[in-house]
């Protein structure tokens, strides 16, 4: 008994360091993948210097009003994944308001942050803006399909590739 009470009191901390661990990664590798967000964008929007100085810190403001709407509905989907069995007609109903009110939110980001990028770059690099995001989900999400983009040791690999692949060339 007292062997397996000492177990315990020795294995129970290491749980909780384990998830403090993957928090973490998680939040490198999110790093790393905004890092490369924003090489992505830059070598396909091409930004003054000035223009640059303006853009960057309200496109990541934008980003980050648009994560938290994503996140908050993310939140709502999963508490209606877990409790739909159990809700009745009216609380689906607050539900899908809920839902139709998060893309709305989303929307009035959009809508709001279009006036204030078109008033430090051009509409076509708006649209060059909205093409290099759109090339880059799909980018990102063919590599996760891929397996290439599962953890940092396989980043690394598809990294040392593309390297190779650029000196072949």
């Amino acid at each position: 008994m007292k062997t397996k009470l000492f177990y315990l009191i020795i294995l129970f901390p290491l749980c909780f360091f384990a998830q403090e661990n993957d928090s973490i990664m998680l939040k490198e590798r999110y790093e790393r993948m905004k890092s490369r967000k924003i090489a992505f964008i830059s070598d396909k929007v091409y930004l003054t210097p000035k223009q640059a100085e303006a853009f960057w810190p309200l496109y990541n403001l934008y980003t980050s009003k648009k994560r938290d709407v994503y996140m908050r509905n993310k939140k709502n989907y999963k508490k209606y994944q877990l409790n739909k069995s159990l809700m009745d007609n009216d609380e689906l109903g607050l539900t899908i308001d809920e839902f139709l009110k998060l893309d709305q939110e989303e929307l009035d980001i959009k809508v709001e942050y279009v006036k204030k990028f078109t008033e430090i770059i051009t509409n076509k690099q708006l649209i060059e803006l909205y093409d290099a995001e759109e090339s880059f989900k799909k980018d990102l999400l063919r590599r996760i399909k891929k397996g290439s983009d599962k953890g940092i040791l396989n980043e690394k690999k598809e990294e040392k590739k593309d390297i190779k692949k650029k000196k072949k060339r």
